[in-house]
């Protein structure tokens, strides 16, 4: 291992993301990250006082990331029925695949203490983009104040996933969401909260 002597967090992070989605995080050990890093154990240490505290962080950076891409997608778009169906498109493209990163980070977010709290933060960060739309929509009265903007972002992706998981069992090959199955979606749930 060659030291590197400026290794810095967002190094760490990016190889620790790497190494927890393709090992998980009991196998990706501190010592993997330091070596794939170029540094001894003592430098992951400086930056993080543990392994878990090192993927909680991995993961709540992931999330933000991810809410950033979703955010993008719908920046510019001034229909908010338009701009939820392109942060659900922004969406459905990070989490291509069973193995996207955001599944394997969250399946591992059990090891950690207080996962619940990490769960929810995770998900309230990546729910922000459409929850955002929805409250807009709600705002300019073009669809009902109930349920919440933040349950009706939640019932979208659930429906997203759910579709998914259908498609993958079905034996669908490719990409599982496709932009039809978003507008259908967003059709099926906008009509049916329409006043």
């Amino acid at each position: 291992m060659s030291p590197h002597p400026r290794v810095g967090r967002e190094h760490i992070l990016d190889i620790a993301e790497k190494l927890f989605t393709e090992h998980g995080y009991k196998s990706a050990s501190i010592r993997a990250i330091a070596s794939e890093c170029g540094v001894t154990n003592a430098a992951i240490y400086y930056h993080f006082p543990d392994k878990e505290s090192l993927f909680a962080e991995v993961m709540q950076r992931h999330a933000e990331n991810l809410r950033e891409k979703m955010a993008q997608a719908g920046e510019n778009i001034s229909s908010p029925r338009k701009k939820i169906e392109a942060i659900l498109n922004a969406y459905v493209n990070a989490i291509e695949g069973q193995y996207a990163p955001i599944f394997m980070l969250r399946k591992d977010a059990k090891h950690l203490k207080n996962s619940g709290e990490h769960h929810g933060k995770l998900m309230k960060s990546i729910n922000q983009p459409l929850v955002e739309a929805l409250q807009l929509a709600q705002q300019i009265d073009e669809i009902k104040t109930q349920p919440s903007a933040e349950e009706a972002a939640a019932m979208m992706l659930g429906m997203l996933h759910g579709l998914a998981q259908q498609h993958r069992s079905a034996g669908i090959e490719g990409r599982a969401i496709l932009e039809d199955d978003i507008q259908t979606a967003v059709n099926l749930f906008w009509e049916g909260i329409k006043k």
